[in-house]
């Protein structure tokens, strides 16, 4: 991890230059995408992203990637539509905070966690992996 917060490596939107932990969150999320993808070309994207050599919009524009997410889109939207009242409250509190520039507390590692946010109780851990789901 670099001395500003962010880990290593080049800007991922650098058009739009993101605070050092919503940088390190997205990095960290692409990397998570990347060690599931059983696809080596997929992975092998996502890498060059994260090494700088290509852009979320050629990542976005790619159609292995796309089948690769649109079910990990799919599956998100199904638990989006299973939550309650109040899960919805504060996922749009986190997306709000994203929106910010902020990544909430509960959403970052052990080493994010000196950056302000509000406390939150956890969030339940994501489902385990299998083929073809995150």
């Amino acid at each position: 991890m670099s001395t500003d917060g962010r880990t290593d490596g080049p800007p991922l939107l650098p058009g739009a230059p993101l605070s050092g932990a919503l940088q390190t969150h997205l990095r960290r999320s692409l990397e998570v995408l990347r060690d599931r993808a059983e696809d080596a070309g997929v992975r092998r994207r996502i890498e060059d992203v994260l090494a700088g050599r290509a852009t979320l919009r050629d990542l976005a524009g790619d159609d292995r990637f796309s089948a690769f997410a649109a079910p990990l889109v799919e599956q998100g939207l199904r638990r989006m539509d299973e939550l309650g009242p109040e899960e919805r409250r504060l996922v749009a509190e986190d997306a709000a905070a994203l929106g910010r520039g902020e990544v909430p507390a509960h959403l970052r590692e052990d080493d994010d966690r000196g950056a302000a946010a509000p406390a939150r109780e956890p969030r339940p851990a994501a489902p385990p992996r299998t083929t073809g789901t995150w």
